[in-house]
């Protein structure tokens, strides 16, 4: 049976870490065993779910927000034996619970975009992304002109036309 937990001690962080190296989450840190900044990110967020099976972290996620309006939905992940079990989706139930009337945003990989439709989540025509290193989620807009089918000047602002 899955168990899904909200609290901060319970959370095994070497074990943490190993479920993010499976599924390489969190930025690439995992990768790195940058165990210190994966931990100062998850204390800092406003909510963190954990799913146990037994005494072993099979899934997590966690979400920063402001409470009130907004909401990002980060490190979703479930270790690869456990897909298709329902732990992601119970993950994510229990990161929007009590939560349902702000706006989400998440990204997701290239192999999880269907999980999400099904989730009721639907990609957002304009979302932008800055990464601390190369990714092959971004899109290189370095020889298009942004501002050449708008109204918008060099700065993005609209103009008052």
């Amino acid at each position: 049976m899955i168990v899904y937990k909200t609290d901060f001690e319970s959370i095994n962080w070497d074990m943490l870490i190993q479920l993010y190296y499976e599924v390489d989450g969190v930025i690439g840190l995992a990768k790195n065993q940058n165990k210190a900044r994966i931990k100062k990110s998850f204390l800092s967020s406003y909510k963190v779910v954990t799913a146990w099976e037994d005494d072993k972290i099979v899934g997590a996620g966690r979400m920063i927000s402001d409470g009130y309006c907004y909401a990002g939905i980060h490190d979703s992940g479930v270790l690869p034996d456990n897909h298709k079990r329902g732990i992601g989706r119970g993950v994510m139930e229990e990161l929007m619970n009590e939560d349902e009337e702000l706006l989400f945003g998440l990204t997701s990989s290239f192999s999880a975009e269907d999980f999400y439709y099904n989730l009721g989540f639907k990609k957002h025509k304009t979302a932008m992304a800055k990464y601390p290193g190369k990714s092959s989620y971004l899109e290189d807009f370095s020889n298009r002109n942004l501002c050449s089918n708008s109204k918008l000047y060099p700065t993005g602002i609209k103009s008052k036309e």
